[in-house]
This record gives C-alpha cells, structure tokens and sequence, in this order.
C-alpha cells in the first residue's frame, strides 16, 4: 500500500515538474517573442526594399509608374539582338537592386539617407545620374542645387572568363576617357564589382604612362604633344577616382533579369537570416537571465543541485539563442511582406509587434505538433495547448503593449510574460470546464468528430513543420517562395482570408484558435446548444 502511494506521489510530481517546464517554456518563449520587436522592425522593413524593388508601383489604371525586377523581366527581347538586349536590361535590374540593396543597409545601420533611380524623382532619364541620395519622404537631398550624392552606373562587357572581364574593363576605362562620355567625367561611375579593380589599375597605369611620354616630348622640345598627352594623362587620372564598385557583378545583374523573383527571395531570406543571429544574440542574453533566477529558486527549494542547474541554464541559453534566431528570421520576413501589401491593413499591422508574435506562435504550434506526432500528447492535449499557446501569445503581445508605454525596454519584456500568464490561466480555467461539465453523448460525438476535422488538417502540415522546427534553415528559399506566392496573390486580389491562410500554413489558423478570449464567453458557449465549435 504504502509502496502504491509513494509511486502515485512520484507519478504526479513527474507530471507537476513537466507541466513546470512547459509554463516556464512558453514564458521564455513570450519574453523572446516580445524582445524581438526592435530587430524584427529593422530587418523586416530591409527585406520590405527588396520586395518593393522586385514589385515596383503601379497607378489604379495598371500603369507602371516605377519600373520593379518583375516588369525589367518580362521585358521584350529581339532573337537578333539577344545578348545585348539581355545586358541592357541587367543593367537595368542593376539599378534596381543597388537602390533597394543600399536602403536595406541604412535602415539596419540607422541612417536617414536613402537612394532612388532618378526616374523615380522626377528627374526622367538624365544622361549624367542613374541614382541619387533622397530623404526618408524620398525627396533629392541637394547641397547649392546640386544633389548630395549621385551616381552612373555601367554594366558593360562580357564576364565569363578573367580574359574577358580584363578586356571589358579595359574598354570600359578607354570609353569613360573618351570625348563620347566626357559627360560622365567628374561624376560617380558605379560599375561591376568583377571589373572595380581592374578599371582602377588600367585606368591608373595608362595615367602614369602618359605622363612618362609626355615628359619626353617636354625634354625633346615638343610642348604642344607633351600638353595634349598631359590632357589625356589627367583623364584617365578622373576615372580612377570616379569609378566606384557598385557591390553587384554582372553575373548578379543577369540573374536579378533572369530570376527576379527567385533572387529576391534569397535576398529577403538572407536579410533574414541576419535577423535571426541578431535576435540569437539578445535571446541568449534573456533566456540565461530568466534561467538562471529559475534555477536558483531550484537550488533554494532543494529541487535541483547545483551542477543539474549550471547544466539546465546552459541548456535554457542555447535554446533561447536557437528560438531567437527562428523567432528573427521568420518575423522579418513576415514584417516585409506585410508591410508592402497593397491592403492598408497589413500595412498597420506590421507597424505592430504582430510579425513576431505571428513568428513566435508559429514555432510554439510547431513544438506541439512535434509532440503530438512523437504520441508524447494526444488529440484532446494537441487541442488544449494549441488553443493556451494562441490566447498567451496574444495577450503576450497586448501585455508588451502596456509594458512598452510605462516603462519601455524592460517593461516591455515584463508586461509580456505577465500577459502571457494571465490568459494561460484563463484559457486552462476554461479547459477545466470543458472536462468536468456533463455534456450530452451526442453533444460530445459531434465535438470530438470537428476535432478529428481539425487534426486532418494539421497532420497536413505536420511534415512541413516538424522539418521548420528540426532543420529550419535547408529549405528556407522553398518556404519563402511558398510564402510569396500565396501572398502575391493575395494582396493583388485584396483576399485577406488566403494571406491569413498562407501564414497559416505554419501557425495552424491562429485567429480560429482564439475563439474563446475568457471564461464567460466559453461559460456561454457550453449553455448554448445552438453554437458550434470552430476549427
């Protein structure tokens, strides 16, 4: 008897101690979530250039009004003239991309200048500037009329071989000191990063040879030849200090004509990425913090000993930087896409924390769908802690909210974690009644059968999300892509139910999840025999 007792004992603190760490887990989780606003802001609206880059803008009648990758690409292209039409309109997308490349850096930095092409500020095409420096509101910054910072740019010449990038670079360095673009002289000339180097040395040694010649016809009495190759002397010295390297080599270009869409998927995927190791950083810093206060009341309890705890707080650390990075990552890409819809909506949204919340409930559903498919929880279990992750998360976000206005920084991280509480203990409240009320058989059937519907769905994308969780960067470029095309497709048809959608492919239609935001409306819904659960 005595031995039966002392089991069941065991048996429930075992299941008192797990249901400890999945409260302390979706705490820790909350506090990330929260903490990862300021990165997920910076990163998300970086990744937003690239895709308005790629989208470019259009009136309400269709016209273009601003040239984006995706119509350079389906620009017209004669059989004829293949080649050169293709490396014209590289150029082209070489343009395009230096803009939105340079705008996602100053925003990461925190710098208040940003660029555009000269057609986009009504400048039309001026034969000296492709782009310049604008403000914020992307007006031209000028100093005496003048603008602050233009430039050129020349994406010419073959590049498949060292032979023909030295040749081109050569030509190149020969063309700017040439009468036909004198124009250009005096002026920026952002050029390919595979030919920067050899323009320079070509450009500096034909300098230098000119003054040798020059000085000998000088020596010889000839002062009329020796100015004219002085003249040709200095030219050339111009365009080793015009030249800049413009950061995209002409393999680039072809690709961004070719794949547009492709290349800004792995550019918003590399911003991304950046992120998430930005947020690993600050998570490993929480996580620790939050590990460590929890271990010491463990070790005052007499719960753990000391080594068990310095392990358990290193291991709360990696897994706190692990979640931060998915956390980042995910709630930038999530934030640019959301913030260059055409649906006002998403717009505001993505002004909010909602990104990383959206973020962080996609990795907590993916954790139990995890644990679901491993039989460490069953369907009824599924059900409860998807439905207490949504509503925590949730209040995790208005919590924040609060915290962020009394006492921004560490209340914002506070008022997280204690939102995030207060609906977890709501939400279990609920589920309580659920268990103990006495529901008719049939009442329950039909429960039970639109929870089978649901589960249908979500073993749909168990795959999907188990390789998120398990392997998340491999098949990133695939996920983003995924993402784009239901998004696009969404925002040209203004369909907010398939946007919704398309972000839940990983958080399992999390608006459906928070049908019940308190114990009275739960309290009505079981009285009332005309209402229905929804999935």
């Amino acid at each position: 008897m005595a031995a039966s007792i002392s089991a069941g004992y065991l048996f429930k603190g075992s299941d008192w101690m797990e249901e400890k760490k999945k409260k302390n887990d979706g705490l820790r989780d909350a506090a990330l979530g929260v903490g990862a606003q300021d990165v997920v802001d910076k990163f998300g609206s970086a990744s937003a250039e690239y895709i308005k880059g790629y989208k470019g803008s259009v009136d309400e009648a269709g016209n273009i009004i601003s040239k984006g990758l995706r119509h350079i690409s389906e620009s017209k292209v004669n059989p004829d003239f293949e080649y050169q039409n293709l490396k014209q309109q590289a150029g082209f997308s070489a343009e395009r991309h230096f803009v939105s490349k340079e705008n996602a850096e100053n925003i990461i930095k925190g710098r208040d200048i940003r660029y555009s092409r000269s057609n986009d500020v009504g400048l039309g095409n001026d034969q000296r500037i492709d782009v310049l420096a604008v403000d914020i509101d992307g007006n031209p910054i000028t100093v005496n009329g003048q603008p602050l910072w233009s430039a050129q740019m020349k994406f010419c010449g073959k590049y498949e071989t060292p032979q023909e990038i030295k040749e081109s670079s050569e030509k190149l360095a020969k063309e700017l000191a040439g009468d036909k673009w004198a124009k250009y002289r005096g002026n920026k000339v952002l050029v390919p990063s595979e030919q920067y180097e050899h323009v320079k040395k070509y450009a500096t040694e034909e300098a230098q040879k000119l003054h040798e010649k020059a000085a000998e016809f000088r020596q010889n009495g000839n002062f009329e030849k020796a100015e004219l190759l002085e003249q040709n002397a200095r030219k050339f010295e111009q365009v080793a200090e015009d030249v800049q390297n413009s950061g995209i080599s002409s393999k680039e270009a072809m690709f961004l004509r070719e794949h547009a869409k492709l290349a800004t998927a792995k550019y918003v995927a590399e911003t991304a990425n950046r992120a998430g190791i930005e947020q690993a950083k600050t998570g490993a810093v929480i996580s620790a913090t939050i590990s460590v206060s929890q271990n010491i009341i463990s070790v005052i309890r007499g719960e753990k000993e000391i080594k068990e705890a310095l392990k358990d707080t290193a291991i709360d650390t990696a897994k706190g930087a692990g979640t931060s990075y998915i956390i980042g990552a995910g709630g930038a890409a999530i934030k640019g896409v959301m913030q260059t819809s055409s649906n006002s909506i998403f717009q505001n949204l993505s002004k909010t924390n909602m990104p990383a919340m959206i973020a962080t409930v996609s990795l907590q559903v993916g954790k139990s769908i995890v644990r679901y498919a491993k039989g460490e929880i069953n369907e009824v279990e599924l059900v409860e802690e998807l439905g207490e992750k949504g509503t925590g998360m949730m209040a995790a976000s208005w919590g924040a909210a609060i915290g962020t206005a009394i006492f921004p920084g560490v209340g914002t991280v506070i008022g997280g974690m204690i939102g995030y509480m207060t609906s977890s203990t709501i939400y279990k409240s609920a589920i309580q009644v659920l268990q103990e009320e006495r529901v008719s058989i049939e009442r329950r059937n039909k429960i039970h059968a639109l929870t089978e519907a649901a589960l249908e769905a979500m073993n749909k994308q168990r795959r999907e999300l188990s390789i998120l969780i398990d392997n998340h960067y491999k098949n990133r470029q695939i996920l983003f892509e995924q993402s784009f095309e239901m998004i696009e497709k969404s925002t040209e048809s203004n369909n907010l139910e398939l946007f919704t959608t398309a972000l839940n492919n990983i958080a399992l239609e999390m608006g459906k999840a928070l049908q019940f935001k308190d114990f009275n409306e739960f309290d009505t819904f079981m009285r009332n025999k005309n209402m229905a659960l929804e999935f």
